[in-house]
């Protein structure tokens, strides 16, 4: 009995290997997943960059990268104090918006959803706990392989806003 039970543990790990090796390949091909032009729309974004403010004051580095074949950005922010942060940003295809999980090492959690509009990437959304707060941050792809980002916030539903945080990402050299 213990030889049965042992075969059985050692066969069915197999068995599901083998079947889901025969569906792949019994499924019509298909192109490779995240390759339409949809998930190619923010990687004016992916890079190296060094980030001013619009004064000409450093503001911070950033590393932005494709990652997980294509399906997804990954954003690596250091600021000039020192501080740091992290997203991770994908294309949501069935639903056709973007969607942006960012972290920072004081706790900060912001997600945002949206789309590209008139070539700016544009994601809004509201922080847990904000109060009805809405964030909206917008990404243009500027002459010269910059981009603008600019950080706004809204008390009042999008009606009015006020600037957080703009910088000027220029792409590192090299």
């Amino acid at each position: 009995m213990r030889v049965l039970l042992l075969l059985l543990a050692l066969l069915t790990p197999l068995s599901a290997t083998a079947q889901k090796k025969r569906a792949l390949a019994a499924a019509p091909a298909r192109g490779p997943p995240c390759t339409s032009p949809a998930y190619h729309q923010f990687d004016f974004w992916v890079g190296e960059w060094e980030v001013q403010t619009p004064k000409g004051t450093p503001a911070g580095e950033n590393k932005v990268e494709k990652i997980l074949e294509g399906c997804a950005i990954r954003e690596s922010w250091t600021s000039a104090d020192g501080s740091h942060g992290s997203s991770l940003t994908g294309y949501d295809g069935p639903a056709g918006r973007w969607t942006q999980t960012f972290v920072d090492d004081l706790g900060m959690v912001l997600v945002l959803e949206g789309e590209l509009r008139d070539g700016k990437m544009v994601l809004s959304g509201r922080r847990s706990g904000s109060r009805g707060m809405l964030n909206r941050i917008v990404w243009q792809k500027l002459e010269g392989d910059r981009i603008r980002q600019r950080w706004e916030q809204s008390t009042d539903d999008g009606r009015n806003w006020t600037v957080l945080f703009e910088g000027i990402y220029t792409r590192k050299k090299g």
